[in-house]
């Protein structure tokens, strides 16, 4: 019997460790390139921003987001838009980030199984990452104000990973 409850124990508390790291997910960027999540992460923590062209507040947000991905570039931190639109709006979605000069990196997922695997249920969807694949923040759709909240977990994410060793990511 202790056995057992010993071995329950474990199982729960695996499946919650795991609940809280962003899934192991494969990309196709904008620019017809592919990689992972984990792999991005390598060069430091990352906001993951979900969005389609036909999301209004998603739209509003992405200029913030921009701003975020510059602002902080220097502390290795950056944004990727996943954008869930259909195949058949991939130019469009290529003009539009031109158009407006993101340079945010963006990933395609027609499929949505990012999306899902996320646990996504209102655009925008957002999520903080640190360096080790630890979610330390979700947040869903834009108001203006939204984004002083975001910047403010931004930038302690940010002192949480310089007080980190490039080789070591966080133990939490």
């Amino acid at each position: 019997m202790k056995r057992l409850l010993f071995c329950l124990i474990v199982s729960v508390s695996l499946v919650l460790s795991q609940t809280n790291r962003v899934p192991s997910l494969h990309l196709k960027m904008v620019d017809g390139k592919e990689t992972t999540i984990l792999q991005l992460l390598q060069d430091g923590p990352m906001l993951i921003d979900f969005w389609a062209l036909w999301c209004a507040p998603c739209l509003k947000a992405m200029r913030h987001l921009d701003g975020f991905h510059k602002k902080y570039a220097a502390d290795n931190f950056r944004v990727l838009a996943i954008n869930l639109d259909t195949e058949r709006s991939r130019s469009k979605v290529r003009s539009y980030v031109r158009s407006k000069g993101y340079s945010f990196l963006v990933a395609l997922d027609p499929a949505q199984e990012s999306y899902r695997r996320m646990n996504g249920n209102v655009m925008p969807f957002t999520v903080l990452v640190n360096r080790s694949g630890e979610i330390v923040y979700k947040h869903t759709g834009y108001v203006p104000g939204d984004e002083k909240v975001l910047e403010e977990k931004i930038q302690s994410l940010v002192r949480q990973g310089a007080t980190e060793s490039p080789d070591e990511p966080s133990p939490h």
